[in-house]
């Protein structure tokens, strides 16, 4: 579980548990219905937390298909690993990084959105091995170069 998640489930229940002390302060009648409000709030907000790694596995699952498909038919005799970036937002668009057998030392990320796909970068490592080779990347569609210190 990430940082903010732990934020946002700690502000859930401190929410949930103000108002159910705040209820002290009003009639039998409304207490009962503010505790109702907070418990509600509560099992929601448990709710939404467990099923949102589901959400974003089935995104991320769904997205790496359609670039699958993508890659076969712009680079049918090419080999490729594609990975997801650990995100753990629910997100319109989803970012993969894919990294081809011929280009061990490129790693190009691609976005999936409503079935569009888009490469926003090429990551290739900076050394003496890779600019003495004066490495090209063969696979590039017009993604940003962003060198990686290795």
């Amino acid at each position: 579980m990430s940082p903010t998640t732990l934020i946002e489930l700690g502000i859930l229940t401190s929410a949930a548990l103000g108002l159910s002390l705040l209820a002290f302060l009003f009639p039998k009648k409304r207490r009962t219905f503010i505790w109702i409000v907070a418990g509600l709030l509560l099992i929601g907000g448990i709710a939404f937390y467990s099923a949102r790694p589901l959400i974003v596995q089935h995104q991320t699952n769904k997205a790496i298909e359609e670039l699958n498909k993508h890659l076969i038919k712009k680079y049918p005799n090419d080999q490729w690993k594609i990975s997801g970036r650990d995100v753990i937002d629910i997100r319109p668009a989803v970012s993969l990084h894919v990294v081809f057998k011929s280009e061990p030392t490129i790693v190009y990320e691609y976005t999936v959105k409503d079935s569009r796909i888009k490469q926003v970068y090429l990551f290739m490592l900076s050394g003496d091995n890779v600019e003495a080779a004066n490495v090209e990347p063969q696979h590039d569609e017009g993604g940003s170069k962003q060198p990686i210190e290795e």
